[in-house]
């Protein structure tokens, strides 16, 4: 049997306990529960698809890279156009046979110097030379051309498709800006639920129709609930600054207020089409084309190349630059690799080789972007099912702890099933807010696969490549 003394402990221990009970629920959310909000400017999903575009580091990197691609054009241009050198050199010898030469080229040289020629005096001589040559015939070169050209158009293509995933990133990181806030929404509304739960347990303990464990319980539940409002408020702030880095900036952006939506699907055989035209197959279908214009390249180290040559030559012995003696020459010559070391042979056949590897990338890229647009349909297909089912399991929630609640109330269920039914409440509302997100992520991907999400946010790249 418990004496008076245990009693009056037991008695002095509820009391201290509901008085911790009631110290704690006064703190509804303090500080810490609250966002640490980062200063963030609202933008339209419009406005930052446009922003990252315009400052997107990887896209602004990828835009030089494709300056300096174009580049390699003019460059294999140039090996079709005259080269010109300016040449000024200096010689002083005692050597018979220069100092003959060095005479003549000098316009200096007379009978008396043919006693000097066994042991002539040293003799200085200043040469001006300007040299030219300019092809008249190198398939190599014409070849050079071609496969810079068709690489430059590769490259645009990348280009284009990196502008396509970084469109794709930048929906996801807005969407996510999106559903956090969602998160952080429901998390407020468990929160203010769980408060409210806190409220009737009181109530019905100070009329001595419920317990003090139901309290306690309550208040566990809303340090609980406010613990996922902490979380959701450092999410949304993450999910904010990663949409600013999409964008190419250090500040955080919040989304605007609007209802972000897709028409309804087009057939599964436009995708298909689309996707066979996607600006990284069109890059594979370059690499292809320059693999097989290697191959020709190869080929052409068998023929020869004919080139137009010649030089206007100044001599002069007293200072550079000066004209005693001016002489021409011009030519025309041919080179032909007769033997190299089997090197021609070699290159032919790593050429066809390289030629058979692109075509078979080729062929699997294709096949990739096939399955691509395949998954990316039965995945909307999958994420338009679970959302519309998120929706009825929390209306269902939602109506079962509005029963449960006033069933509780009214001393009719215990507190365990009202928290029950708020945790799968709280569970449904973080489910529907991330099948909404998740819904318009696969809906975006389809259009990605297909090769059509520029043309879908309104980016006109038309005439580009």
């Amino acid at each position: 049997m418990l004496n008076q003394n245990t009693i009056c402990a037991s008695s002095g221990a509820a009391v201290a306990a509901l008085f911790l009970v009631i110290f704690l629920s006064s703190y509804v959310c303090p500080a810490y529960c609250q966002p640490n909000e980062q200063p963030s400017s609202v933008i339209t999903l419009k406005e930052a698809v446009e922003a990252a575009l315009r400052g997107n580091h990887r896209l602004r990197a990828g835009k030089w890279a494709v300056e300096a691609m174009g580049k390699d054009v003019s460059i294999a241009w140039g090996g079709l156009l005259p080269r010109l050198e300016v040449q000024e050199g200096y010689s002083n010898t005692n050597n018979p046979t220069y100092f003959f030469m060095s005479k003549l080229d000098q316009g200096r040289f007379t009978s008396a110097d043919l006693a000097d020629l066994k042991d002539p005096a040293p003799i200085n001589n200043y040469r001006t030379s300007f040299n030219f040559e300019m092809p008249v015939f190198s398939m190599k070169a014409y070849l050079a051309i071609d496969m810079a050209r068709v690489r430059a158009e590769g490259k645009g293509f990348q280009q284009t498709r990196l502008e396509e995933m970084t469109v794709l990133d930048v929906f996801k990181a807005y969407t996510g800006v999106k559903t956090a806030k969602a998160f952080y929404a429901a998390s407020a509304k468990g929160l203010e639920d769980a408060k409210e739960h806190m409220r009737i347990a009181k109530v019905r303990l100070d009329t001595g129709t419920g317990l003090l464990s139901d309290v306690l319980q309550a208040q566990t539940a809303l340090s609980e609930a406010q613990m996922r409002l902490v979380t959701a408020g450092k999410n949304l702030n993450l999910a904010k600054r990663s949409l600013g880095l999409m964008i190419g900036s250090e500040q955080s952006y919040d989304s605007a207020d609007e209802k972000i939506t897709f028409p309804p699907p087009a057939t599964p055989d436009e995708y298909l089409k689309g996707s066979m035209s996607r600006s990284d197959v069109a890059a594979m279908e370059k690499n292809h084309e320059n693999a097989k214009q290697s191959v020709k390249a190869a080929k052409a180290e068998y023929l020869p190349s004919v080139a137009l040559g010649g030089n206007y030559q100044l001599n002069e012995h007293r200072y550079p630059f000066g004209d005693e003696g001016k002489s021409y020459q011009v030519g025309i010559f041919m080179k032909l690799n007769a033997f190299d070391g089997l090197q021609r042979e070699s290159k032919l056949a790593k050429a066809r080789f390289e030629a058979e590897e692109t075509g078979q990338l080729l062929l699997g890229i294709k096949q990739q972007a096939a399955y691509e647009v395949y998954e990316a349909l039965i995945s909307l297909e999958e994420a338009q099912r679970r959302l519309e089912l998120s929706r009825d399991t929390l209306n269902a929630a939602e109506e079962g702890v509005r029963l449960i609640a006033k069933r509780y109330a009214n001393s009719l269920a215990p507190m365990v099933s009202l928290l029950d039914g708020q945790t799968a409440l709280d569970k449904a509302r973080a489910n529907a807010a991330a099948a909404e997100g998740q819904y318009l992520i696969e809906a975006a991907m389809l259009e990605y696969t297909g090769g059509r999400i520029l043309r879908f946010f309104g980016v006109d790249n038309s005439g580009r490549n």
